[in-house]
């Protein structure tokens, strides 16, 4: 039996979810729907794992003869959305600047570094024999 299906069926289980924070978080729509597009893109890292990492039984075979499936730019998109708005609908807290001068405080100042790193660090390791999820 094919299970062509599977992977269609959970990844498009994380909409359910999605689609109720969308409704119940009426401030927070805009910018979930923005990361919700700009985290689909990571759909796009497929090719790096699939077969080596994994192989899901995707749609049209698409992951097994192209390295891209349908399901994981499903996935990324509801995972994106519900990771920016969740905490924040369940604690009921809402999202405010940093004071000024709280931004230029010591505790700070490997942020960027921080958020540089995979940028960094991954385009080599990518280059390496072994299956970059594993380095």
């Amino acid at each position: 039996m094919k299970y062509h299906y599977v992977w269609l069926l959970w990844s498009s289980a994380f909409l359910v979810p999605w689609i109720a924070l969308y409704a119940a978080a009426r401030s927070r729509r805009r910018e979930m729907l923005n990361v919700s597009l700009a985290t689909s893109l990571l759909g796009l890292s497929e090719p790096i794992f699939v077969p080596e990492y994994w192989n899901p039984p995707s749609l049209f075979e698409l992951a097994q003869r192209t390295g891209f499936d349908i399901e994981s730019f499903i996935f990324c998109f509801a995972i994106g959305g519900i990771g920016v708005v969740f905490y924040n609908a369940v604690t009921r807290l809402d999202v405010r600047p940093v004071a000024q001068g709280e931004r230029h405080s010591t505790r700070h100042r490997l942020h960027r570094i921080a958020l540089l790193a995979p940028y960094l660090v991954f385009p080599p390791l990518y280059l390496l024999p072994w299956n970059p999820i594993y380095a």
